[in-house]
């Protein structure tokens, strides 16, 4: 049975750590970086699956923002990338 899983992009300056269902997995240089490898990990599991990503967050103050998607697949392990 498919399970909804929910990926998190959370962009401080010139960090971007890629979470997976509460966990961070990975950080990149780049939101693009981050929002490929989270497309790479989702067709893995659904293939042809494409992930898109909405702002769920922004603050200027502290120059943050948190995308967010979601995708169903049956259970996704993922270990954590190297950082």
């Amino acid at each position: 049975m498919a399970t909804t899983h929910y990926f998190l992009i959370e962009s401080l300056g010139t960090r971007h750590d890629l979470i997976l269902d509460g966990d961070v997995i990975a950080t990149f240089p780049t939101r693009e970086a981050a929002e490929s490898e989270a497309n790479r990990i989702a067709n893995q599991e659904t293939p042809g699956v494409s992930l898109r990503f909405e702002l769920d967050l922004k603050s200027t103050l502290n120059n943050l923002e948190i995308r967010g998607a979601t995708f169903d697949a049956d259970n996704v392990s993922v270990a954590p990338l190297s950082k």
